[in-house]
C-alpha cells in the first residue's frame, strides 16, 4: 500500500517516514493514479459484528484438522467459527463410526480431531447432521455425545434402521471414558473428558433440495418431506439439549427448485397471493403448517461455474472482475430470504429466525487456479466484509484444507502464478504444487487481515466510495478505535482516496495493515521478501487525509482516536426488506462438499475409494 498523507505534497516524498519507503511508489505513478472519494459516518450505525462471520469449513479428508500447528495457523488468522463434518458428505456421514454410508474404511478425521479444532481454537461451531441416509436418533445422540452431562438420562431409543441408541447419557459417558485396551472402532471417541463440549449450532442436512446430495427417502429432495422430518430431528434433538440452535437449509429464490424433486404441490404466498413451487417456500409453509419455528434458515452461496461446465452447459465460467463484483449483492440475497421467511412463517414466528451462511467460495464445483490467486483473498475480504452489512449472522467459507486440483481452469486469462485450484485457505502438499500442508494462500491471509479490521462487538458503520473498484468498510472497535478496510480491486492502476471521517477525530498517527502482490510473488519458488502482512504507520492530518492504493490490494487502516471525543454510533437499523424480492444471484447448491480428486486417487491407490459423486 502507499500511503500519502494530505500534508506532503507531490514535491516532498522524502518527507514520508522510511519505514514506509518499501511501500511507496515514485511520483509520476502517483500522478497517473486514479482519486476516488471515501466518507466514513461513525455516528451512523449499520450492526453489531457477530464473530461467526469469521468462520471455516473443516473436512473428514483433511487428517490435519486438530492438529497442532493447523490450530496456531488459525489462531493467527483469526477464525472465530467452524463448521463441520464436510458438506455434502454430510448427507453420508455416521459420526459414531467415522464412515460415511456402508465404507468399510474410516476418514482421515472424526469428532476427536474436530473437536481438538473446536477447543484449541476456543470457537462456535456449527454440526451438520446426516439427513441424507441418517435418522432422528442418530442426531439426536451425536448432541448427547457434544453436549449431555454423563447424568443425563433422556430416552433416545431405536431407531429406523434398528440401531438402538439408548440414551443421553450412555454418549456423555462415552466421551468421558479412557480409551479401550483393545479398540472397538470408537476410541476415538472416547476422550477422557467429563466436559460437554457445549456446541450450539446445528443444521439438519447440507442442501437437500439438490439432486447432488445423498437422499435415500420414499420421496428424494422433497420439501414437504424434508421439512416434516426436520420436524422430526429438531424434536429429537432439542429434548436431550434443549438450549441448541437448529437450522434448515433454504435458497434465496422463492421459485429456485431441483428439476428433479417433486414439482408439486404450489403453496401460496399470504403477502402476494401467488401460487410457488420453490424448494424455500414449501419447506417454510410446512414447518408452519406443523407449528415449528425453526431457530435458523441456512444458506449456501458460490458465485460462478466452472469452465468446463459452462462449456458443456453453456453461460459464464470463472471471471476475475466479474467474481469481484459479486459480494456486493449479497443485501439482495438476505433481503429476499428474510422476505420470505416473514411471508411463509408470519411476522411474529419470521422474527426469531436468523440467517446464516455455511458455505461460500468463488466456484461451485472443479476448481482451477482463481481459488488459490490473490484475486480469490480479495473476494474473500470483500465477501465477509459485505456480509457485515447485512442481517446475515454467520459466513462459514468453504473449506480449511481441501486438497490441491492441477485439471481445472488454469488458464492465462485469470490472475495468478500457482498453477492449480484449492478450496482451502491452507495448502495440501503435492507433487508439483505445495511442498508442505500448511502454507496460506491468499485467502489466508485475508482471513489474518480481516483480523486487524473487526472483531465479536465491534460496531459496522456507514461507508461509501466513489468507484466500484475500490471498496471501503469501516468499524467502530469496542476500544473505541475507527478501522477502514479498502480493497483496490483494479488490477494495474493505483488508487488514490481522499478520505473523510465523520464524527471521529484521529489521532496524528495510524497503524496500517495490508496484503498484495508483493506478498503473493514472495511465495513463489524462489520468491524474495516477506509473504506475511506488511505493517507499517502513517501519519494522519486530521479527519480529512489521503491515501494511496497499490493495485489488487487490500489494507486496513486502523485510526485511534484524538482528543477530541468520538461521536457514538447510532442504533443499527433494520436492513431494508424490498416489496418485491429480488431473484437470487448467487447459487444455492454447489462448491466444496466433496473432496478433490486429490484423496480420491489416494483411496483408489489404497484400493478403499469408492466412486464420489462430483456436486457439479
Amino acid at each position: 500500500m502507499v500511503v500519502t498523507p494530505v500534508s506532503y505534497p507531490m514535491s516532498s516524498l522524502s518527507a514520508v517516514p522510511r519505514r514506509l519507503a518499501c511501500a511507496l511508489l515514485l511520483s509520476p505513478v502517483l500522478a497517473l493514479a486514479q482519486s476516488v472519494t471515501v466518507t466514513v459516518n461513525t455516528g451512523t450505525a449499520v450492526r453489531t459484528v457477530d464473530e461467526r462471520v469469521f468462520g471455516l469449513n473443516a473436512t473428514m479428508w483433511d487428517g490435519e484438522a486438530g492438529g497442532t500447528q493447523t490450530v496456531n495457523l488459525l489462531q493467527q488468522a483469526g477464525v472465530r467459527t467452524i463448521r463441520i463434518p464436510g458438506g455434502s458428505l454430510s448427507d453420508e456421514y455416521h459420526w459414531r463410526v467415522n464412515k460415511t454410508l456402508d465404507n468399510s474404511w474410516g476418514w482421515a478425521s472424526g469428532m476427536n480431531k474436530f473437536a481438538d479444532l473446536i477447543t484449541g481454537l476456543n470457537a462456535q461451531a456449527f454440526v451438520t447432521v446426516n439427513y441424507g441416509s441418517g435418522t432422528p436418533e442418530e442426531a439426536a445422540a451425536w448432541v448427547a455425545y457434544a453436549n449431555a452431562a454423563t447424568t443425563a438420562g433422556t430416552a433416545i431409543g431405536t431407531d429406523s434402521k434398528g440401531y438402538n441408541w439408548q440414551n443421553a447419557g450412555t454418549w456423555a459417558a462415552l466421551r468421558a471414558a479412557a480409551p479401550l485396551g483393545t479398540d472397538d472402532g470408537m476410541n476415538f471417541l472416547r476422550r477422557s473428558r467429563a466436559t460437554p463440549y457445549a456446541l450450539k449450532y446445528w443444521e439438519i442436512g447440507n442442501e437437500c433440495y439438490g439432486s447432488w446430495e445423498t437422499d435415500q427417502q420414499a420421496v428424494q429432495w422433497d420439501p414437504f418431506t424434508y421439512a416434516t422430518r426436520a420436524r422430526d430431528y429438531i424434536t429429537r434433538m432439542k429434548a436431550v439439549d434443549p438450549m441448541i440452535k437448529i437450522g434448515v437449509v433454504v435458497q434465496a429464490n422463492e421459485d429456485e427448485l431441483d428439476t428433479k424433486s417433486p414439482q408439486t404441490p404450489l403453496v401460496t404466498n399470504p403477502r402476494t397471493g401467488a401460487a410457488k413451487k420453490g424448494w424455500t417456500p414449501r419447506v417454510l409453509a410446512r414447518l408452519k403448517e406443523l407449528g415449528v419455528t425453526p431457530d435458523a434458515v441456512i444458506y449456501h452461496r458460490y458465485e460462478q461455474a466452472p469452465k468446463a461446465d459452462a462449456i458443456t452447459w453453456g453461460g459464464a465460467y470463472e471471471s476475475d472482475a466479474t467474481l469481484l463484483q459479486k459480494a456486493k449483492t449479497w443485501p439482495t440475497d438476505a433481503a429476499a430470504i428474510r422476505q420470505m421467511v416473514t411471508d411463509y412463517l408470519g411476522a411474529t414466528e419470521g422474527a426469531k429466525v436468523e440467517i446464516v451462511v455455511t458455505e461460500n467460495n468463488s466456484v461451485y464445483a472443479k476448481p482451477g487456479k482463481q481459488t488459490t490467486s490473490l484475486v480469490h483473498g480479495l473476494f474473500l475480504a470483500d465477501s465477509i466484509a459485505n456480509i457485515m452489512q447485512t442481517e446475515i449472522n454467520a459466513l462459514l467459507w468453504w473449506d480449511l484444507r481441501n486438497g490441491t486440483d492441477f485439471t481445472n481452469n488454469n488458464g492465462t486469462e485469470l490472475y495468478g502464478w500457482r498453477g492449480w485450484g484449492d478450496y482451502g485457505i491452507i495448502s495440501s502438499s503435492a507433487s508439483g504444487g505445495p511442498s508442505t500442508s500448511y502454507e496460506g494462500y491468499p485467502t489466508y491471509y485475508a482471513f489474518k487481515l480481516l483480523s486487524k479490521f473487526a472483531r465479536h462487538g465491534d460496531t459496522v458503520v456507514q461507508a461509501t466510495s466513489g468507484s466500484s473498484l475500490l471498496t471501503v468498510f469501516a468499524v467502530k472497535t469496542l476500544a473505541g478505535d475507527t478501522n477502514l478496510l479498502v480493497i483496490n480491486k483494479d488490477p494495474s492502476a493505483t488508487t488514490t482516496a481522499s478520505i473523510t471521517v465523520n464524527g471521529f477525530t484521529p489521532a496524528s498517527s495510524a497503524s496500517v495493515f495490508s496484503y498484495g502482490k508483493p506478498q503473493d510473488d514472495a511465495a513463489k519458488p524462489g520468491g524474495s521478501g516477506a509473504t506475511d502482512l506488511a505493517s507499517s504507520t502513517m501519519n494522519i492530518s486530521g479527519a480529512s487525509f489521503s491515501a494511496s492504493f497499490a493495485p489488487y490490494s487490500m489494507t486496513v487502516i486502523a485510526l485511534t482516536p484524538g482528543t477530541t471525543t468520538p461521536t457514538t454510533p447510532t442504533t443499527p437499523t433494520t436492513p431494508t426488506i424490498p416489496t418485491t424480492p429480488p431473484p437470487s444471484s448467487g447459487g444455492g447448491g454447489g462448491g466444496g462438499g466433496s473432496p478433490s480428486l486429490w484423496f480420491v486417487s489416494a483411496l483408489a491407490a489404497l484400493a478403499l475409494a469408492r466412486m464420489i459423486r462430483c456436486r457439479s
